[in-house]
C-alpha cells in the first residue's frame, strides 16, 4: 500500500466527533435558543414546502406562529386559493354531497319524479352550508390579514 493510502485510511479511521446524533424532542428552555431553532427549522420547512411545489406542481400553504405570536407563511400559488380549496373539499366531505346526490337520485327514481323537482329542496340545504364555508374562510383570511398586519 503507498504511503498515502495508509495515511488516508488511518485518517478516516479517527474521528473527532460522534458524528450526526438523534435529538431528543423536547421544548429548549433558552429562549434565544429556541428563538433561533425556531427560525431556522421554519425556513427549513419553507424551503420543503417550495421545493414540494417545484418538484410535483403541489399546492400547497403552510402557515406558522412563532412562540410570540407572530405569523409566518409561505404559500403557492395563494394562501386564498388553497385555504379555499380545502375549505370546499372539506365542507364536500362533512355535507357528503355526492352521497346526497346519490339518494336524491334515487329517491326521484322510487318517487317517480323527475331529478329537478326532486333535487330542489336540497339545493337550498347546500347552498346554506357552503355560505357557511365562505363566511368562516373569509373570517380565518381576515384573522390571518390582521395578525400579519400587527407583525408587519
Amino acid at each position: 500500500m503507498e504511503p498515502a493510502l495508509a495515511m488516508a485510511s488511518a485518517v478516516k479511521s479517527k474521528r473527532t466527533s460522534r458524528g450526526r446524533q438523534k435529538i431528543r424532542i423536547k421544548k429548549i428552555e433558552n429562549p434565544e435558543r429556541r428563538a433561533v431553532t425556531f427560525s431556522k427549522r421554519r425556513k427549513g420547512l419553507f424551503v420543503m414546502a417550495a421545493e414540494l411545489c417545484a418538484h410535483t406542481g403541489a399546492h400547497a400553504a403552510v402557515i406558522v406562529f412563532s412562540p410570540s405570536g407572530r405569523p409566518y407563511a409561505f404559500s403557492y400559488p395563494s394562501v386564498d386559493e388553497v385555504l379555499g380549496r380545502f375549505l370546499v373539499g372539506q365542507f364536500r366531505d362533512r355535507a357528503g354531497l355526492e352521497g346526497m346526490q346519490e339518494l336524491v337520485q334515487m329517491r326521484a327514481l322510487l318517487l317517480g319524479e323527475d331529478d329537478e323537482r326532486a333535487a330542489e329542496p336540497h339545493r337550498g340545504a347546500v347552498l346554506e352550508e357552503l355560505q357557511r364555508g365562505v363566511e368562516e374562510m373569509e373570517k380565518l383570511r381576515r384573522l390571518v390579514l390582521a395578525k400579519a398586519d400587527v407583525v408587519g
